[in-house]
């Protein structure tokens, strides 16, 4: 039996989340996403596949079952008075982008002059989508860029209130140029806004470019604007992403290369299992370890089935 270190390594990770709930119960669940060589999810894991000691006991693993966590991207884009000319760029690369995730991903896009204004609503319809990321027009405004954030923050926590609603992770991908934003929010309204994504699972991911092309004194400062103080931390503390570019047309070949690595995200989120294993004693978990008994098997472990 070949032992996943990296599910080791999670499995530890579960104690400190694990321990309160567990402390007068032997049943424990936890969730895997598992993996074969080629990196593909697996379609099927059976409750032999997996197997879990304490202490170097063998607990029982008394269920499988499938569960899917699919993801549901917000798109947002400054389409505000310095993007004029980054604008066919932000086309190429989002259309790059949406066309690299598989048809079942719903998208929104949201554009952020002079207000954060949704111009897509949450769909799978591709062309719906194109159309949207192709028509829509410049404004001589400033962006909202994080008012469009706490916004965002806001509709997930108005969603998480229905508590019927299918899980899902919640992606954010934010464009916007280096130029003075408009504001509605103070800073401890962001600051909050975003602590509740980390709380919520979101990924946000940005990409700040520089409005005058060329010039290396003003590349150096994109991170040194409000879009990059907001969305630097924010990207840190959801696992997500941020790029300060000098050029937009870089955009082109980004936004795609982040289209494939959330498709791959994705299809890894709809393809896991939870498990059940029925525990020997009530307690603390006691040096726990997961491993995966299929030859040629890796993967993850989760309390709830959110991926880093």
């Amino acid at each position: 039996m070949a032992f996943n270190r990296r599910l080791a390594a999670m499995a530890a990770a579960l104690v400190a989340t694990a321990t309160i709930c567990l402390s007068a119960q032997t049943t424990f669940q936890f969730v895997v996403s598992a993996t074969s060589a080629d990196g593909s999810p697996v379609p099927d894991l059976r409750p032999d596949d997996v197997v879990m000691t304490e202490n170097g006991v063998k607990q029982e693993v008394v269920k499988v079952e499938p569960l899917s966590i699919p993801t549901k991207l917000t798109i947002t884009v400054d389409n505000g008075i310095d993007s004029r000319d980054a604008l066919a760029h932000y086309r190429t690369g989002l259309t790059g982008m949406v066309e690299a995730l598989p048809s079942d991903v719903e998208i929104t896009l949201i554009t952020t002059a002079p207000q954060p204004r949704t111009v897509v609503k949450s769909t799978t319809d591709r062309a719906l989508i194109l159309r949207g990321i192709n028509g829509f027009a410049p404004e001589e405004a400033r962006p909202r860029f994080s008012d469009a954030i706490v916004e965002y923050a806001d509709r997930l926590q108005k969603e998480a209130k229905d508590k019927n609603a299918p899980a899902y992770m919640p992606v954010l991908v934010m464009i916007s140029t280096a130029g003075l934003e408009t504001r509605s929010y103070q800073p401890k309204e962001i600051e909050k806004a975003v602590q509740y994504l980390a709380t919520r699972h979101a990924k946000v991911n940005a990409i700040v470019v520089s409005t005058k092309p060329g010039d290396t004194a003003t590349a150096a400062a994109i991170d040194m604007t409000m879009q990059s103080i907001v969305a630097l931390p924010a990207a840190k503390l959801t696992n997500g992403r941020y790029e300060g570019l000098s050029v937009s047309n870089r955009m082109a070949t980004l936004l795609p290369e982040w289209g494939k690595d959330l498709a791959t995200l994705h299809k890894k989120q709809v393809k896991q299992f939870k498990v059940t294993v029925e525990r020997k004693s009530a307690g603390d978990l006691q040096s726990p370890r997961i491993e995966l008994a299929r030859p040629g098997l890796t993967g993850a472990v989760t309390r709830d089935g959110f991926l880093p």
